[in-house]
């Protein structure tokens, strides 16, 4: 097979179509000391303004050798731009953001434009990106879920009990956040996003019952409403929901490094496409070079459609660990001509 640019391979490999080689990108976040020391972009500023993110977010690409650009760093640009307060850990260069502030009201809940706020600081380091990187790289951006975003718009531990005594206000919550959700997805597209990874941790702790009942409604809606390739990922052991991931509808399902690759892939039965799961801390972090080209090669000959870290990048991960991923998917391919 001819060779394939980067963001052609990627969106091959996710619509479940041949391709040269399997791409290894991050669908999550790809920030980490080492970078941010090479971008000269740092946490927490480069999560809040535009050119620090695009700058760190290039890096993963241009330094440590991802085949695409995946920004942001964390999962507040929604929350943040509704008006809930976000804690950026000032003093830390090692933290991703965290909501600490929702709403005490759900009847009216704002409805913000994507170009409002800390969605509308992504959609300029996209812009930033997409300038930089031409048309052959492909951007990844990460949306905060609908529960995910519910949870934090109500707070994780209410919206876990809401879920058993008060039904209709998570669902009413909901009936908002998957339009905010759908909304950015929508706007990054049109921005120039390749693929929009939706992210939803919160649907990992609530079992599959209440995932049929509260995220998998809204997530399909969500990703219908996206004219580009998309990715779930969830965190933690997400078989016994793999049936109602793929009925998401999404391109591809992201999977957590305590999930077997080759389960997955039974369990999907070629619906969509697999991504996955090099463990980021235990593997990617901590392993030399060999063990990382040891996990992708296992990974690769498991027949996962895109290689890359079950979940988000620890900050304390080695560059050329990172790089160590795309050596070894060269190597494996080049065993196989």
């Amino acid at each position: 097979m001819i060779n394939m640019t980067q963001k052609e391979r990627l969106v091959s490999a996710l619509m479940n179509k041949p391709v040269d080689k399997t791409p290894v990108v991050s669908v999550t976040q790809t920030g980490t000391l080492e970078l941010m020391n090479a971008a000269n972009a740092y946490w927490p500023a480069a999560h809040r303004d535009a050119k620090l993110m695009a700058d760190l977010a290039l890096a993963a690409h241009t330094i440590a050798g991802l085949e695409a650009v995946r920004l942001p760093f964390g999962l507040t640009g929604e929350a943040a731009s509704m008006g809930c307060r976000v804690n950026y850990h000032e003093d830390k260069n090692d933290f991703t953001p965290t909501v600490e502030c929702g709403f005490q009201s759900y009847d009216n809940l704002p409805m913000p434009s994507p170009n409002e706020g800390l969605m509308g600081t992504i959609m300029a380091a996209v812009g930033i990106c997409r300038e930089r990187l031409g048309c052959d790289v492909p951007i990844i951006v990460g949306v905060t879920g609908p529960f995910t975003l519910a949870g934090h718009i109500r707070g994780v531990n209410d919206i876990l009990t809401d879920v058993i005594l008060d039904p209709d206000l998570v669902n009413k919550i909901l009936e908002t956040t998957w339009r905010i959700s759908a909304n950015f997805a929508g706007a990054l597209v049109k921005k120039g996003v390749d693929v929009v990874a939706f992210i939803e941790p919160t649907a990992s702790i609530i079992g599959p019952d209440f995932f049929k009942a509260y995220a998998l409604p809204y997530l399909k809606k969500a990703a219908a409403s996206v004219s580009a390739p998309t990715v779930l990922h969830i965190c933690g052991d997400s078989l016994p929901i793999m049936e109602m991931m793929v009925e998401t509808g999404v391109s591809g399902i992201s999977i957590d490094q305590k999930v077997s690759a080759i389960a997955a892939k039974s369990a999907i039965r070629g619906r969509c496409s697999l991504v996955g799961n090099i463990d980021p801390v235990a593997v990617l972090q901590m392993k030399g070079d060999q063990g990382v080209e040891e996990a992708s090669i296992r990974l690769l000959s498991e027949g996962v459609s895109v290689l890359a870290p079950g979940c988000g990048i620890s900050p304390y991960t080695r560059t050329s660990q990172i790089a160590a991923m795309v050596k070894a998917r060269n190597k494996y391919f080049e065993h196989r001509i």
